[in-house]
Formats: C-alpha cells, structure tokens, sequence
C-alpha cells in the first residue's frame, strides 16, 4: 500500500464534510448548526489528522522502539493540545455563546478522521 492510497479516504472525508455543508447549509442551521464553525473545524481537524498520520507514518519506520513510542505520543499531544486551544479560543471569541451542535459535530468528525487514519496505518503494518 502507498502513502496515497491510505491518504485517500482522509481527503474523501474532508471533501465529503464539506459538499455536505455546501449542499445543506439549511438544513443544517435549521437543527441550529453554525455551518462555518463546522467547515472551520473540518478544515482544522483535517489538518491535525494529516500531521498526525505524518508523525505516526515517520514512526513506523523507526528503528527503535523509543522512536516509535515519541511519535505515537507526540501524535497525540499536538492534536490533544491544538484541539484543546482552539475550543478555548472559539470559546473565548463567541462570548460564551459557542455553537454546541457544531462543536459536537466537530468531535465526531475527529473520530471519523481518527478511525481512517488509525485503519490506513494498520493496513502499512498489515503489509509488512
């Protein structure tokens, strides 16, 4: 399995999350979902997946064990850290009155990503 295989269906999602906002932005701010929140978070949690997989890639192919272990835990500091300070910043900049739905929408998006990324990097090992 190549790189881009496995980086394929991390895109496919994000491009996916993001015609679905497109194509039912009423519906959506109809169950009071701010759709800009939500493509914000879908671009940020993107990203974080992406850095992640990187990290997680560079670390199978590591010689040692303890190279392996700092990128699996580095992996999960940046994205808990960075997903932890951009709550609080989104928390901060709406006043309080932060979009719930979308913030919860944002968290299952990260499990998504998290899942297809998880099952990308299996598919390396599985390879092997």
């Amino acid at each position: 399995m190549t790189i881009r295989k496995a980086l394929l269906p991390i895109l496919g999602l994000f491009i996916a999350v993001n015609f679905f906002c497109m194509y039912f932005t009423q519906w959506l701010t109809n169950l009071d979902v701010d759709v800009h929140v939500l493509r914000t978070g879908n671009i940020i949690v993107c990203a974080l997946t992406l850095v992640s997989f990187y990290m997680l890639y560079r670390g199978l192919k590591a010689k040692s064990t303890t190279g392996f272990l700092s990128s699996v835990y580095g992996s999960f500091i940046i994205k808990l850290i960075i997903a932890g300070i951009i709550i609080v910043v989104y928390s901060k900049a709406s006043n309080g009155k932060m979009n719930m739905p979308a913030v919860f929408a944002c968290m299952f998006l990260y499990l998504f990503y998290m899942f297809i990324e998880l099952r990308g990097l299996l598919l390396f090992v599985k390879n092997k």
